[in-house]
């Protein structure tokens, strides 16, 4: 029986990590699915001094957040946000931009969207990079300021004034740490005020230049200031970024907190040139599994994504989706929509306009998946037509799983092979199954 409804019950906790699995406020097993987004006015590009603004950047709001849940059935958006619109001046604080960062969790929480809140840099800090510090907190200070256009990023990110800057802030000169530290005292008082933010992501792409003592420091001092602040928020934090081009780290200290979740990303061949195999990814992944084991930690892809304008970008997708499947794995693609770089998104743009959805991107990313199992999630598979789940320790059985409506609605469901009820709506379908094998089939 297909009902166009979806219960609603009321949280009982929070989303929380376990013995390298992530549950919901329920108590279920939670698997995460989404997108990250640079947002227009909370991704920090722009300077108040005259200079040319870095980039171009696209809006992102309720309907957005609707998009996510019902047409492609997600449930996570990965939110980059900035140390330098944080505190633009040492210690003066930002409250509005807080306000305007959380009040955009509140939007997708609305539509059943958790919120991943990501400390975001790229190539140290906009004034000599792209984003991530601020001004003042670049040491040594630079000897030129920068502004856009953002045509000559390749070499920014590995000039001198970026790398001097990176080596300075996991050496901890001028306390660094400290005030990076304060950060997470900023924050994570919100996370118990907006039940949609669900983690804190401590630094994206950490470059330590080898320093991987300093960067340990580093986590340890934000993640030991949120954890002053509210013990239960969950904290997620990344391996030097140079995984991302040979896709495997060594790990001389597990990360020492608890309700913690690994988040490396999945770039395997593409910053090359070359998109990685089938055989390579696997190998990427299966690492990305020892690694996240070896910290006591879940795992969780916070960035993946090829040029999707390419058949081996597209075959490299596929692969992805199918190997991360296969390891349960929670993730965020990159990226949702952006006007400039590489356009990996998923609309079209012109003249920095939305001109329409890439299908060939979003069909793929429509992609069924048990969003919160009461019980043990085995493993589960998506052939096209049908999600297969694997499930063993049952309680209730109150299943949840992705209906992206970009597929229609779902024909049926059985449990154990047999017949049973589907309610449907806004992109999740639930249904109870006490058995091992639950099934959800859409039409050809």
């Amino acid at each position: 029986m297909l009902l166009l409804s979806l219960a609603c019950t009321e949280p009982a906790g929070r989303v929380h990590e376990a013995d390298g699995r992530l549950f919901d406020e329920l108590g279920r097993e939670l698997v995460l699915r989404g997108v990250n987004a640079r947002v227009e006015g909370l991704f920090d590009v722009t300077f108040d001094d005259g200079r040319v603004p870095l980039e171009t950047l696209p809006a992102f709001g309720p309907d957005d957040c609707r998009v996510l849940a019902e047409d492609l059935g997600m449930n996570l958006l990965r939110l980059p946000i900035n140390w330098s619109a944080l505190e633009p001046e040492r210690d003066a604080y930002d409250l509005d931009y807080v306000d305007a960062v959380f009040g955009l969790v509140d939007d997708c929480h609305a539509h059943g969207v958790y919120t991943l809140v990501d400390l975001h840099q790229d190539a140290y800090g906009k004034d000599i990079g792209e984003d991530g510090a601020p001004l003042w907190a670049i040491v040594p200070a630079p000897d030129e300021l920068l502004e856009g256009p953002l045509e000559d990023l390749d070499e920014r990110r590995t000039s001198a004034q970026v790398l001097a800057a990176f080596a300075s802030l996991y050496a901890n000169e001028e306390g660094l740490h400290d005030e990076y530290a304060e950060l997470g005292t900023l924050l994570a008082p919100h996370f118990a005020e907006h039940p949609g933010a669900i983690g804190l992501e401590l630094q994206n792409e950490p470059v330590p230049l080898g320093d991987r003592a300093g960067l340990d420091a580093l986590h340890d001092a934000i993640a030991t200031a949120v954890r002053a602040e509210d013990p239960d928020v969950m904290v997620l934090f990344e391996p030097d970024s140079f995984r991302n081009l040979v896709d495997f780290t060594e790990i001389d200290t597990p990360f020492p907190h608890d309700n913690a979740v690994y988040a490396p990303h999945l770039y395997t061949g593409v910053f090359q040139g070359e998109p990685g195999s089938l055989q390579e990814l696997e190998s990427s992944f299966d690492g990305m599994l020892d690694e996240a084991d070896e910290h006591g930690a879940a795992l969780l892809i916070g960035e993946f994504g090829a040029d999707p304008s390419t058949d081996e970008g597209l075959r490299w997708l596929d692969d992805a989706l199918g190997v991360m499947d296969t390891g349960r794995a929670s993730w965020a693609f990159w990226v949702y929509e952006e006007f400039g770089q590489g356009q990996w998104g998923l609309y079209d743009t012109e003249d920095d306009v939305r001109a329409g959805v890439r299908d060939h991107v979003a069909d793929r990313l429509a992609r069924p998946f048990p969003m919160a199992v009461d019980g043990t999630l085995d493993g589960f598979e998506w052939d096209g037509t049908t999600l297969t789940v694997s499930l063993s320790d049952a309680g209730r059985g109150d299943h949840v799983v992705s209906a992206p409506e970009r597929l229609g609605a779902p024909s049926g469901a059985t449990c154990d092979g047999r017949d049973t009820r589907l309610d449907v709506g806004a992109g999740r379908a639930t249904l109870s199954c006490r058995g091992e094998t639950l099934a959800v089939s859409w039409s050809d």
